[in-house]
């Protein structure tokens, strides 16, 4: 596997060609694959949902500026997506943000006996997302989630 610092050194590279393309950096992940190293930059933005022409951009950019600064040699594959419709929830701020969406909750230790438990994102206050399945509310300590994620709706 790679050296840490060369990964905190794509990270930062990342980071900056999608901040420059007017985007955040939702993931970045780099695994070996036979000879090759596979690059996986995931982005995001607020506002609206990620184009297949922001993805090529973001390409684009990061690729030049990998050869410019030569890394990681030219053996590498690249790949740019979005975090996708059944993203996870990494945080407090993702659960207000898709505040009233349906999401999907695995507890890395029980909340009220529940070890899973999916439905609406309600409120979020100090540390616990409010939870709405039904007539049932589950106030969630985020610290207690081992794996969340939004659920596809059609």
């Amino acid at each position: 596997m790679m050296n840490e610092p060369k990964v905190d050194q794509l990270r930062q590279l990342a980071e900056a060609v999608v901040k420059d393309n007017f985007l955040e950096l939702f993931d970045l992940v780099v695994r070996p694959q036979g000879k090759k190293l596979v690059v996986t930059v995931v982005i995001d933005k607020k506002l609206s949902k990620i184009t297949v022409e922001e993805c090529a951009k973001v390409s684009q950019d990061f690729e030049k500026r990998l050869d410019e600064l030569d890394i990681i040699g030219p053996s590498y594959l690249l790949e740019v997506s979005s975090p996708g419709m059944d993203r996870v929830l990494r945080d407090l701020e993702d659960c207000r943000r898709f505040q009233g969406r349906l999401a999907r909750f695995v507890f890395a230790e029980p909340v009220e006996g529940l070890t899973t438990f999916q439905g609406r994102l309600g409120e979020v206050k100090e540390e616990l997302v409010e939870v709405v399945e039904g007539k049932r509310t589950v106030w969630v300590p985020f610290k207690a989630v081992k794996r969340a994620h939004l659920v596809v709706e059609l």
